[in-house]
């Protein structure tokens, strides 16, 4: 076998996406995994120059692959060859992994499918690694035998086989993070917790998040004290500290001084104030998200502010504008005829190439954020890359009712909602007439600044007009009933506060005794909220000091 960093340039040629694993092990190096992989020469040889003997990893989604990863039923390469021709599947590049246990082959094919989690065919198991997944390249060393893995057939990728698709469609999907657990339970919520626990998350806090997730979405939910042991099962694997990530082009000197790590007191004294791009709607140096369910008009709120930033007219003829030098619009779920026709109507057409610049669903390959391709628009990635201000769109869950809230409206993420400078929800005021409704918004997240709702409407040039910049009385029929119905959410908590270390059952009934009938989903989320705040976790019936290590990663 080429060292390592030869081995990673010959992938890259074959128009594969790479990244960086701790040597001899399957943890990555970025902070993102395979979504920081990439196949451009420079960041390749940074990172092996950084790291040599760096293991490979090969992002199968960005590379458009689907692996069929057999783990276990073969015993040798005649042993392969019989079960592949026998179960009709084609010949293709292979390669063997370095298991010591059994014969472990994965089979490369081109065309992606979701993930498999596990499957058995004809007396072989595994699983397949394709849009969420990466595996180890040929020429990496397994953690556990030390052997190296090896090209077993160098052929032609062809495309997946209808098999492997197959696969994919008989699987049950039960147990992923936004979907209820009602089959498996406690096979499911411990894959998931394995997957948390893969994301660097202490036992404390997979108990928190265990105990969580089975109040929300598992149905119907298990004893607590089951969900602990299952919380510190996932807990026991130890996973691989990683390896300093590698910036490229950096000549910093190492730190001498731990000092150096944090801001000074001139650079605190002398930091600007806060400024806006859009005054009192899009906050600078920030992320602002725009969230609400499908069809409430996300997109077309997105293109007003698109239009308000490169014009320099007031948004929704109400907020004052200070325009960048560019906008960068990334919409992967809309292809380019749709898109542009909305270009076309709101009058953009004429900055597309000079100051705005689209990409859709219809583009070429694959972009990620900090791909080293964007870096002239925008070096590095988004805000640390130079960027004034970021927009993102966010689908909220269905079933998140008629009241907006940064919890439902963010699907319920405290790490998605904590890193917004803002968020505006909206939802139609009419649904039924989705044409001829107004559109409400609310800034879910008044962090920096106040704000008040708003009420806009759009017209056939997709341009959006405000309307009310007090709250509609109208809404309350779209809202629904508001939260604390009987006044003691209050009481509620200060009893819960009191009480943290018990259990929900037993905290439903302290609180039934004291006159307040709360659910069970409402006070677990109170009880968690309230030992996240404290730092304190309930572990086996006490109180427990809860300093998570990290959290899990977006």
């Amino acid at each position: 076998m080429s060292g390592f960093l030869d081995v990673a340039l010959g992938l890259i040629a074959r128009g594969w996406y790479v990244h960086p694993l701790a040597p001899r092990s399957k943890q990555p190096i970025t902070p993102h995994g395979k979504n920081d992989a990439s196949n451009t020469e420079a960041q390749v040889r940074a990172w092996w120059g950084k790291t040599p003997d760096a293991n490979i990893g090969i992002a199968c989604g960005l590379s458009q692959l689907a692996v069929l990863d057999c783990d276990h039923g073969l015993t040798c390469y005649e042993d392969f060859v019989t079960w592949r021709n026998r179960n009709g599947l084609p010949v293709t590049y292979t390669v063997r992994t370095g298991r010591r246990d059994s014969y472990g082959v994965q089979m490369y094919y081109a065309g992606p499918i979701p993930d498999v989690g596990e499957w058995k065919i004809d007396g072989c198991s595994g699983q397949v690694k394709s849009l969420g997944g990466y595996v180890c390249a040929a020429g990496s060393v397994h953690p556990d035998s030390g052997e190296t893995h090896q090209m077993l057939v160098d052929a032609p990728i062809v495309p997946t086989p209808e098999l492997v698709r197959r696969l994919q469609t008989e699987k049950q999907s039960t147990g992923k993070a936004g979907q209820p657990i009602t089959e498996n339970r406690n096979v499911n919520l411990y894959s998931l917790l394995c997957k948390w626990r893969n994301d660097r998350m202490t036992e404390d806090g997979l108990i928190v998040a265990g105990l969580q997730h089975n109040a929300d979405m598992v149905i119907p939910p298990m004893d607590e004290d089951e969900v602990r042991r299952i919380a510190s099962n996932a807990a026991k694997h130890d996973v691989p500290e990683p390896v300093p990530e590698v910036v490229i082009g950096s000549a910093e000197e190492p730190v001498t001084d731990w000092r150096e790590l944090f801001h000074t007191r001139d650079a605190m004294l002398n930091a600007p104030p806060i400024t806006f791009l859009i005054e009192g709607f899009l906050q600078r140096e920030g992320v602002t998200a725009i969230a609400g369910p499908v069809r409430e008009r996300k997109s077309l709120i997105a293109l007003n502010v698109v239009h308000a930033l490169l014009t320099g007219e007031k948004l929704f003829d109400h907020f004052e504008v200070q325009k960048p030098s560019r906008v960068l619009y990334l919409c992967p779920e809309v292809s380019i005829g749709p898109f542009t026709d909305r270009l076309r109507k709101i009058g953009l057409m004429d900055y597309v190439g000079d100051r705005l610049f689209c990409r859709t669903l219809s583009a070429d390959g694959h972009l990620t954020l900090n791909a080293a391709e964007l870096q002239p628009a925008l070096p590095g990635s988004l805000l640390r890359g130079g960027a004034e201000s970021v927009v993102m769109l966010h689908h909220s869950p269905k079933d998140s009712g008629e009241t907006m809230t940064l919890e439902n409206c963010m699907r319920g993420s405290g790490d998605m909602g904590a890193f917004l400078a803002c968020c505006w929800g909206t939802k139609l005021q009419d649904p039924q007439h989705p044409y001829e409704s107004a559109s409400y918004l609310e800034n879910l997240k008044q962090r920096d600044f106040e704000s008040t709702p708003i009420e806009v409407t759009c017209g056939p040039d997709c341009r959006m007009h405000i309307v009310a910049a007090t709250r509609p009385a109208s809404l309350q029929s779209r809202r629904g009933n508001r939260g604390n119905k009987d006044g003691q959410d209050g009481a509620a908590e200060a009893a819960i506060r009191t009480n943290a270390a018990m259990p929900v059952r037993r905290l439903q009934e302290h609180l039934a005794a004291l006159g307040i009938e709360r659910g069970t989903t409402w006070v677990s989320k109170m009880r968690a909220r309230i030992q996240m705040e404290s730092g304190e976790v309930t572990v086996g019936g006490k109180a427990e000091s809860l300093i998570p290590a990290h959290s899990p990663s977006l």
